[in-house]
């Protein structure tokens, strides 16, 4: 693996957890664990969405 891939990595896994937060938030969960199983679950989407469409689409080069 590239440094640019480690760049990238760390930047969607950042905004993963900025985005999974707020809106984990939303649904005004009481219990801690669900609440982060729930950001869990919505980082985890966040995260692969992008990088498997990055993986896609480098391996059509």
């Amino acid at each position: 693996m590239t440094i640019k891939r480690f760049v990238q990595l760390f930047v969607f896994y950042f905004l993963s957890i900025i985005i999974a937060i707020p809106i984990a938030n939303l649904f005004k969960i009481e219990r801690t664990w669900l609440h982060y199983l729930v950001i869990s679950l919505i980082g985890y989407l966040i995260l692969t969405l992008p990088l498997t469409i990055m993986t896609i689409q480098k391996g059509k080069k």
